[in-house]
């Protein structure tokens, strides 16, 4: 309901920034204005916080308002950028976005969280779908990658982990065709993270097989849900 009565009662707004020859962007209450120098920022900031708490009769929230350049500002929870080659800004995914998603990731794969490896993988999905849905919008094949590297490494731990001895270790990986003697290499290993690094159980937990076993590719659900929009 909230952005719904936001855009009822800022409808006035957009007609008096469009009748200025103002160029902007709002959603509810969330507005940019796009002025060309940091003196028509100022001037326009002023009038139009005039405007809305004088004609409107609605209070403007100084501690969020600003004048910034675009690289200096998020919106919607997007940060900007300037392409040189297409000689334009374009949206990408803040640090503090994409902390949150891998903080939500890491949780999701922790070692310690007594759930199957398939629900894990399931709840990933979620996380990543719903993520990817909200940012395809910008620059974020780069992140997207990044975050699959994560996702896939600590998702062999979690596998590791769940074949529990070096017996059973041994026995799977010779399944998934390693050598004896690798595979008998790696199930001595000690440490989970240092394993999971190796050739041997990248092999043996390649990405092909991660896919079947359900994890989802945030690549490929990227490129996905962009050919859907276009």
């Amino acid at each position: 309901m909230s952005p719904l009565l936001a855009n009822i009662l800022l409808n006035e707004l957009d007609w008096e920034l469009e009748s200025r020859g103002l160029r902007f962007v709002r959603y509810a209450d969330d507005c940019i204005i796009l002025v060309r120098s940091e003196k028509a920022a100022t001037r326009v900031m002023k009038s139009v916080t005039k405007y809305i708490e004088n004609v409107l009769r609605l209070k403007v929230n100084k501690d969020k308002s600003r004048i910034g350049r675009p690289t200096e500002i998020q919106y919607l929870g997007f940060a900007f950028y300037y392409q040189f080659q297409e000689k334009k800004y374009r949206m990408k995914v803040p640090k503090k976005s994409l902390d949150k998603v891998m903080k939500k990731v890491r949780k999701l794969t922790s070692r310690k969280w007594s759930v199957s490896n398939s629900y894990k993988a399931k709840k990933i999905a979620e996380v990543v779908r719903g993520w990817i849905n909200y940012f395809k919008i910008g620059s974020i094949l780069t992140v997207t990658r990044k975050l699959d590297t994560v996702i896939r490494y600590r998702f062999r731990m979690c596998i590791w982990k769940h074949w529990k001895n070096p017996k059973t270790r041994y026995k799977n990986l010779v399944k998934l065709g390693i050598s004896k003697k690798n595979a008998r290499c790696a199930a001595g290993f000690h440490g989970y993270a240092r394993v999971c690094r190796t050739k041997t159980v990248c092999y043996a937990m390649s990405n092909a097989r991660l896919k079947k076993f359900g994890l989802l590719s945030a690549e490929e659900y990227l490129c996905k849900a962009r050919c859907q929009v276009n």
